[in-house]
C-alpha cells in the first residue's frame, strides 16, 4: 500500500508539471500572438499615416471633381499621359500611365474621351461626408477629396 500511495503520489507530481508546462506554453502563445497583434497594429498605422502625408502632399488635381476630370481630359488629349495619371488616385497612378499609352496605340483615345467629356457636364452626387463623388452617366467616374484639398480620379 505505502508502494502504491509513493507511486501514486509521483504520478500526480508528474501530471501537475505536465499540466503546469502546457499551461505556460500556452500562456506564452498567448502572450507571443498578443505581441504579433499589437506589432501588426503599429505597423497598419504607420502604414496609414505614411499614406496620408503622401496624400497631403499630392496637390495635382482640381478644386471640385469636375474640374478635376476637364483636366485629365485636357492631358490626355495633350499625349501628356504622365501627367494625367496623376489626376488619378496615388494607388492607380502607376497604372493609368502604363494604360492610357495603351488606349493610345489603339487608337481609341476619342472613344475613351467621349463618354468622359459627357460626364463632365453630367450631374452627381456627393458621399453624406462629402469626401467623395460619383458621376453615372453616361459612365461611372468616381472621385475622392485628398487631404491636400483637392480631388482626384478613383475609378472610371
Amino acid at each position: 500500500m505505502k508502494k502504491f500511495l509513493k507511486y501514486l503520489s509521483i504520478l500526480i507530481i508528474v501530471l501537475a508539471g505536465i499540466y503546469l508546462l502546457g499551461w505556460g506554453i500556452m500562456k506564452y502563445e498567448q502572450w507571443h500572438g498578443q505581441k504579433r497583434v499589437q506589432e501588426l497594429a503599429q505597423e497598419l498605422e504607420r502604414i496609414e499615416r505614411e499614406q496620408y502625408e503622401k496624400k497631403k502632399a499630392d496637390t495635382i488635381g482640381g478644386q471640385t471633381p469636375q474640374e478635376t476630370l476637364e483636366m485629365f481630359i485636357s492631358a490626355v488629349e495633350k499625349g501628356d499621359y504622365e501627367l494625367a495619371s496623376k489626376y488619378f488616385v496615388i494607388e492607380k497612378q502607376e497604372q493609368w500611365k502604363n494604360h492610357l499609352p495603351e488606349i493610345a496605340n489603339a487608337q481609341k483615345i476619342e472613344t475613351f474621351l467621349g463618354p468622359l467629356r459627357e460626364a463632365k457636364n453630367s450631374e452627381g452626387e456627393y458621399s453624406l461626408d462629402k469626401k467623395s463623388y460619383n458621376i453615372h452617366n453616361p459612365i461611372l467616374v468616381s472621385f475622392v477629396f485628398y487631404p491636400s484639398g483637392n480631388w482626384k480620379i478613383e475609378e472610371i
